[in-house]
């Protein structure tokens, strides 16, 4: 007998079967089968449990370590795969704590993160590097055609205001001879009327004037009524016509009567009326003469033509004057409306007894004289020299 055994509480016997516990039965073998040796396969051995990495932390824009601190020389040294592995533990306490730990050291060092990433790779290869995401345009926001078309239509606008300007001469202040619906008086609401008118529109000769923005330069007495025309005789005959009075009026107004012949004024831009009249007392002639400034030559088409539906409802008046001028207008008259440029020439003229007709050649004569007023004719002479 053993020593040993008697220690333990052997008796050296061999074991006997309990009563009352059922020993199981001995499994068949492929050896008890066939008779020959079994043989035993290795023993399986158990794969290493490889461990789950945290998850990285949240990203704080902005708050990336650079790239050349994020991957470090000791990225790439050798690791053993089996030494990275914790220990088996049947509760997995040991891997949950290993976790745990890891996740507290990632919070704790953020400027750190490439560290913290190469150490849990098995294969030892350097992380890539992390690419900053691009700042995303935001949604219905204006692209970079919108703004390259801004920036052509205000190129556009700021050139045609150059152009304006250069054009203009650079002054805001409206020119004499701009075209502008002009302002004028209340006309007088009678006034007398020729027997007869007619008009002629402007011709190709007052082409130099049409506009009188460009020939801006307002009129004055002197230059219409001269002193070279202050006696203006006929051609054939003893009549010769003296000036008596004469006026200029920058409310048109002044010169005319009846509503609609100044309506017609104020829409041709009239800006200026001259007025005067002549006499031959000796032989009992006289002449009214009125050029009014307008603004084109349409306009004093459209005055001229005008008088000639107005008759006896409005008309030009002529200027006062001392007897025996006190009674122009009364009796047989023949008048005449001339468009030359932008004025408009209207000659009236009678016997002072108010006498005559049509066949009076010395009417029809002075009607003639009256249409050629010097300050025009010199104008539409220098405009087209």
């Amino acid at each position: 007998m053993d020593p040993d055994e008697h220690r333990r509480g052997g008796s050296g016997r061999p074991p006997v079967s309990r009563p009352g516990r059922r020993q199981p039965a001995a499994r068949r073998t492929a050896q008890s089968r066939s008779g020959g040796p079994r043989r035993t396969p290795p023993p399986r051995r158990a794969a290493p449990r490889r461990e789950r990495p945290a998850p990285p932390p949240p990203r704080t824009p902005y708050d990336d370590v650079p790239y050349e601190d994020a991957v470090q020389d000791d990225a790439f040294a050798p690791e053993d795969v089996r030494a990275a592995l914790p220990p088996e533990d049947p509760a997995g306490g040991q891997a949950r704590s290993g976790r745990t730990e890891r996740r507290g050291k990632a919070k704790r060092g953020k400027a750190k993160r490439g560290k913290a990433k190469s150490a849990g790779r098995p294969s030892g290869r350097p992380p890539a590097p992390e690419r900053r995401p691009a700042p995303a345009r935001r949604a219905g926001g204006p692209g970079p055609k919108l703004y390259f078309g801004a920036a052509a239509v205000l190129g556009v606008l700021v050139l045609l205001g150059v152009g304006a300007v250069a054009l203009s001469g650079g002054d805001s202040a409206p020119k004499p001879g701009a075209v502008t619906d002009a302002k004028i008086g209340r006309p007088a609401g009678t006034g007398p009327s020729p027997t007869s008118y007619s008009s002629s529109p402007s011709g190709a000769a007052y082409a130099g004037i049409a506009a009188r923005s460009a020939d801006p330069q307002p009129l004055t007495a002197g230059e219409v009524f001269p002193s070279s025309a202050a006696k203006l005789p006929l051609p054939e005959g003893k009549v010769s016509v003296k000036l008596r009075a004469k006026r200029l009026d920058g409310d048109c107004a002044a010169a005319v009567w009846g509503g609609s012949v100044g309506e017609e004024l104020g829409k041709g831009g009239c800006t200026q009326a001259a007025r005067g009249i002549y006499s031959d007392t000796e032989h009992g002639y006289a002449l009214a003469v009125a050029v009014f400034n307008l603004a084109g030559s349409a306009d004093a088409d459209r005055f001229v033509a005008r008088l000639e539906t107005t008759i006896g409802a409005g008309f030009v008046r002529p200027l006062e004057a001392p007897a025996p001028l006190d009674r122009f207008g009364r009796g047989f008259g023949m008048a005449r409306g001339l468009a030359m440029g932008h004025f408009a020439v209207v000659s009236w003229t009678q016997r002072l007894d108010g006498k005559g007709d049509e066949k009076d050649e010395n009417l029809l004569s002075l009607l003639i004289e009256g249409g050629k007023a010097p300050a025009v004719l010199g104008r539409a002479a220098r405009g087209t020299g």
